[in-house]
């Protein structure tokens, strides 16, 4: 353990080794550099034994759980297996920088295939060569190793990291209310995102009740984006704005430019909400 309490006190210079930016070239070599197993992985074929594959985890008393299916590592896409660097570097912050002991964290892969060319041609790549699972067979996937967690480890924290645009919301809403679980891309971002607001509204001399008055610009409509502004709109609810005066403080744009009316059979429901009518 000493060397992560060394880590605690030089954490500003080690902190983007251990995870951004260096965790991202981790990933894209994980495969080639793979020396020992440092978490587990699930698949398709684990379907009906995961309750007890967890017990093959050595550590009786896991307090936190960090899991990807690494369908959006970074901005770097779908790097498959390969983003078990993403756990890995996620709880190593976690044990250095708040305390939590290193025996009661686990990094958890979903390995259910990877849509990246590359990795499918790949004769070296770890991970199952075949594209992704989709639909129910998917969603069973996940909520077979969230039960069979859970049945070890009742009090078990779920972090999900870095899952698709498309599925990272449809997890969340289904879990959110009955387990102990969290995004971290769509919460935690958001929740950060939010208090540097406040803060840079408390140095101007305002109060929190004027963060309605902002004119909020998002640059990116991922799961990252929305999830800040879903933070940011609620935090205004909670000051006393409407609905719609909450929703006209956003400007959200991606790659097509800003979310608008026009565009709404090709938003997601999340999206859709901050679709604007005018420019």
């Amino acid at each position: 353990l000493q060397g992560v309490w060394d880590e605690v006190d030089h954490m500003e210079e080690m902190a983007p080794i251990i995870y951004t930016p260096t965790v991202g070239q981790a990933c894209k070599e994980f495969g080639m550099r793979y020396r020992r197993p440092r978490g587990m992985y699930f698949c398709e074929e684990d379907r009906g034994h995961m309750a007890a594959m967890v017990y093959n985890w050595p550590q009786k008393d896991v307090h936190v759980i960090v899991v990807t299916d690494g369908s959006r590592i970074l901005g770097l896409g779908d790097l498959g297996a390969n983003g078990m660097g993403i756990p890995i570097g996620k709880l190593s912050l976690y044990c250095a920088a708040g305390g939590i002991a290193p025996h009661r964290v686990m990094p958890v892969v979903l390995d259910v295939g990877t849509d990246n060319e590359e990795l499918l041609s790949d004769k070296f790549y770890l991970g199952v060569q075949k594209p992704r699972l989709r639909g129910s067979k998917y969603y069973h996937l996940v909520d077979e190793f969230i039960q069979a967690v859970r049945h070890r480890w009742p009090d078990v924290l779920i972090q999900f990291e870095d899952f698709s645009s498309d599925k990272a919301q449809v997890i969340l809403n289904k879990y959110r209310d009955n387990i102990l679980c969290f995004n971290d891309d769509i919460q935690g971002t958001g929740a950060t995102t939010l208090a540097g607001v406040l803060g840079g509204l408390r140095a101007k001399g305002q109060q929190p009740e004027a963060l309605g008055d902002q004119r909020i610009l998002i640059a990116g409509a991922g799961s990252a984006g929305i999830g800040v502004a879903q933070v940011l709109y609620q935090a205004m609810l909670e000051h006393g704005r409407s609905e719609e005066e909450a929703k006209n403080c956003f400007f959200i744009a991606d790659e097509k430019g800003l979310l608008g009316k026009d565009r709404i059979k090709q938003l997601s429901k999340e999206q859709a909400m901050f679709a604007r009518d005018d420019d």
